[in-house]
Formats: structure tokens, C-alpha cells, sequence
């Protein structure tokens, strides 16, 4: 009868351990979470609404570095953007040497299509 227990007390770990890992995947969000709280951190200072925009600071910078600024750009909520500047976390990127690309948007702001070459005049 234990051994039965220990089997059945094994799979319910088992089976707990696999749905927090998988979790988070199956349902098809981004996984860059993390980041985005670590970018808002870091640089909020840069990335506040008032006052005038300050270049980041070194440990700004890094985060920035190893983040994927589109993902984030993926997943600004509305009460994201109520704390931090859309345009300014732009502006970081490209300071940063990251600038955002081949996203549609970025939290609620449209991202300007980039213009085709004209064609040359006959």
C-alpha cells in the first residue's frame, strides 16, 4: 500500500513540475517578461514621462543590450505606458545601438512604415 503512494505522490510532483515549465509556452506568450521589468528598472530615470530626457546610465545600457526590444515592444500594457514613455524607450534603443525593427507597433504607438526608393525619373 506505501509503495502505491510514494508512485501515485511521484507522478502528482512529476506532473506539477511539467505544467509550471510548459505553462507559460503553451499559451504562446512571448517570454520576455523579465526583460521588459528589468529595461523599466533600470532605466527609468530615461524613460520617465516629464522633465527632459537623461541618457541612460551603464547598467541602463547593458540591460538594453541584451534585451529583445521588439518582444517588449510586444507586450507594453496600457498600465506600462501609464509609467514609462513610449517614445523615449524608442529613443533609448537607438541611442543604445538597438533600435526597434520589424515590429508594427510598440505598446499602443504605430511604427512608422519605412519608405520605399522611388523610382528614378525617366
Amino acid at each position: 500500500m506505501m509503495g502505491i503512494r510514494v508512485i501515485i505522490l511521484q507522478i502528482l510532483v512529476f506532473t506539477l513540475v511539467f505544467t509550471m515549465f510548459t505553462k507559460h509556452q503553451a499559451s504562446g506568450e512571448p517570454e520576455c517578461y523579465a526583460q521588459k521589468e528589468s529595461v523599466m528598472y533600470q532605466c527609468r530615470e530615461t524613460l520617465k514621462h516629464t522633465g527632459r530626457y537623461e541618457h541612460p546610465t551603464d547598467s541602463c545600457r547593458r540591460v538594453v543590450r541584451r534585451s529583445d526590444l521588439a518582444c517588449i515592444c510586444g507586450i507594453f500594457s496600457i498600465e506600462d505606458e501609464a509609467r514609462i514613455s513610449i517614445g523615449r524607450f524608442l529613443q533609448l534603443a537607438s541611442e543604445c545601438g538597438k533600435p526597434v525593427t520589424g515590429v508594427p507597433k510598440c505598446g499602443s504607438y504605430t511604427m512608422p512604415q519605412p519608405r520605399s526608393p522611388r523610382p528614378p525619373r525617366a
